[in-house]
C-alpha cells in the first residue's frame, strides 16, 4: 500500500468533501492532472480502516525484524490481478469486476469519472518480486514498492476490458464515489529495481491471459450488483450533491 502523496491536482469531478460536495478547482491550479509515482519515503497517510491496517501491520512485521533480528521485508504491492483473481468476490479488484459485469452483458461501473489512475501489477510479475525479496539482502528492514510503474486510468481499463472481450457495452458513470479514495495511486519502483526487480507481463498482456483462464470457467455470474446496493446502504459509496 504506497502511502499517500501530497500533490496539486485538478479532478475533472473536483474534490469531495465530508458534506458529500464537491468544490470547484480554485484559480492557480494546474489544468490537469497529474499521476506521480510514490515513493516509499512519502509521508504516511491512512484515510480508510483498509489502509490503516495495512500500515500497522507493515510497522508491526518490521519492527518485529529488527528486535529478533530476522531479515524482514514489507512489500507494498499494486493493484494485483490474473488467473484465478476470483470471479465470486463482488469486493476483488476492477479488472475481475469489469469482466463479470461485461460477460453478463451489464456495463461496467465507474466510480468518480474514470479518469483517476491505477498502477497494475500481474500476479506473476509479483510472485517474482516475492521470491526475490526472499534471496536478496538488499530490501532487508524496508518497506517496498511493487508495481509497474504506470499509470492507467479506469476508463482505459474498462475500455480494455470490452474490446478484447468483443462486447461493446459503454461503462455507466452515475456520479458516486468511495470516500477515503485517493486520485492517483502509482508505485515509484526504483528501489526493487536497484534489487533487480523487472516486470516481465505487461498490461495487455495479462488481461489476456485473466480473460483466458476465465473463458475455462464456465458460466460465470455477475455478484457486484447486489454487492452496490450494500455498499451504498452502508454508506461506503456516496452519490455527489447537486
Amino acid at each position: 500500500m504506497p502511502p499517500t502523496w501530497p500533490r496539486l491536482s485538478r479532478s475533472k469531478t473536483a474534490r469531495a468533501t465530508s458534506a458529500r460536495r464537491f468544490l470547484g478547482p480554485l484559480p492557480g491550479m494546474p489544468e490537469s492532472n497529474k499521476s506521480v509515482p510514490t515513493p516509499e519515503f512519502a509521508p504516511l497517510g491512512g484515510e480508510t480502516v483498509y489502509a490503516i491496517t495495512k500500515l500497522d501491520q507493515e510497522k508491526l512485521v518490521l519492527t518485529w525484524g529488527r528486535q529478533v533480528g530476522i531479515p524482514t521485508v514489507a512489500l507494498r504491492y499494486s493493484c494485483t490481478f490474473g488467473p484465478r483473481q476470483s470471479i465470486f468476490n463482488p469486493y476483488t479488484g476492477v479488472i475481475a469486476i469489469f469482466c463479470t459485469r461485461l460477460l453478463n452483458d451489464l456495463p461496467p461501473v465507474i466510480y468518480e469519472d474514470g479518469e483517476q489512475t491505477r498502477d497494475f501489477s500481474f500476479v506473476g510479475d509479483i510472485a517474482r518480486a516475492n521470491s526475490l525479496a526472499a534471496v536478496s539482502d538488499q530490501l532487508d528492514g524496508k518497506a517496498v514498492n511493487v508495481g509497474s510503474g504506470r499509470a492507467v486510468t479506469i476508463n482505459r481499463i474498462a475500455e480494455m476490458i470490452s474490446d478484447a472481450l468483443g462486447i461493446p457495452l459503454q461503462p455507466v458513470v452515475n456520479r458516486e464515489f468511495r470516500p477515503g479514495e485517493i486520485r492517483h495511486l502509482i508505485s515509484d519502483t526504483t528501489l526493487i529495481r536497484k534489487a533487480g526487480y523487472m516486470p516481465a507481463v505487461s498490461l495487455e498482456e495479462g488481461i489476456e491471459r485473466y480473460l483466458e483462464w476465465i473463458r475455462q470457467q464456465g458460466s460465470v455470474k455477475e455478484y457486484f450488483a447486489a454487492a452496490e446496493v450494500i455498499l451504498r446502504e452502508k454508506g461506503i459509496v456516496h452519490k455527489v450533491d447537486g
